[in-house]
C-alpha cells in the first residue's frame, strides 16, 4: 500500500493524490495550491482531474477573486469513505500501538520510525519499527518477546501489504549507539512516532 496516499490503493492515478490533498483542508485550494501540495503530475493533468471530480459531484468549485477554489463535497455520500482512506496512516499506528501495549512481556519503548513515520513512504517501503527490550531476561520471556514480533511482524504485512522492518535492541545496546554517536539514533529522535512503553529521553540523554 503507498503509505502516504493510500487513496490510491483504489485509486492509482493521479486522482488519487488530488482527493487526498483536499481530504487534509476544508479552507479549499485552487488549481495551482492542488499541484504545489501533491508535488507530482503536471499543472494541466491535476486541473484535468479537478475538472472530471467536480463532474462526478465529490469535489465542490466556487470563484473566489476571480480564482477557482477547490474544496472536497463533504456532504457527497463517498466522502466519509475517502476521508477514511486518507486516514489509514493513523489507523495504522493504532493497530500497532494497540498490538504492541498488549504485549508481555513489554517493550521498555516502542516506536515507528524511517518513511513512515516522515509520511513519506510509498508502495515499496518498509514500515519501521523500533523496540527495546531489558537487557537480560529468562528464557522463557525470550521466547514470548519472539514470538511477539513475529506476530506483529506477519500482521503489518496482512494490514498493509508492506513489510514490516523491526529494529529490536536491548537498553544496552541503545546506549552504546548513542555514545558511538550513530546517525541511525538521530532519525528516531527526529521522526520517531511514540507507540508504548518510556519515551526515549527517559532511557537516555538525546545526543549532542
Amino acid at each position: 500500500m503507498d503509505l502516504s496516499t493510500p487513496l490510491a490503493t483504489i485509486a492509482p492515478t493521479l486522482d488519487a493524490g488530488v482527493l487526498q490533498v483536499l481530504a487534509a483542508t476544508t479552507s479549499g485550494c485552487t488549481a495551482a495550491e492542488v499541484h504545489r501540495r501533491l508535488r507530482r503530475g503536471s499543472d494541466e493533468g491535476v486541473r484535468k482531474v479537478l475538472g472530471r471530480l467536480v463532474g462526478q459531484g465529490i469535489v465542490a468549485v466556487e470563484t473566489v477573486a476571480r480564482s477557482s477554489v477547490y474544496r472536497l463535497n463533504r456532504e457527497h455520500l463517498a466522502a466519509r469513505h475517502i476521508i477514511g482512506l486518507t486516514r489509514l496512516r493513523d489507523e495504522l499506528v493504532e493497530h500497532v500501538r494497540s498490538e504492541v501495549e498488549r504485549w508481555d512481556p513489554p517493550p521498555l519503548h516502542a516506536a515507528l520510525f524511517g518513511s513512515f513515520a516522515r509520511g513519506e513512504a510509498d508502495a515499496d517501503s518498509d514500515v519501521d519499527v523500533l523496540l527495546v527490550r531489558p537487557d537480560r531476561w529468562d528464557e522463557s520471556r525470550e521466547e514470548s518477546w519472539l514470538r511477539q514480533v513475529d506476530t506483529l511482524d506477519r500482521h503489518v504485512l496482512a494490514w498493509t501489504g508492506n513489510e514490516a522492518h523491526v529494529v529490536d535492541l536491548t537498553s544496552d545496546t541503545l546506549r552504546e549507539m548513542v555514545l558511538a554517536r550513530d546517525p541511525l539514533v538521530d532519525s528516531w529522535w527526529a521522526d520517531g512516532v511514540h507507540l508504548a512503553g518510556e519515551r526515549m529521553t527517559d532511557l537516555t540523554t538525546r545526543p549532542r
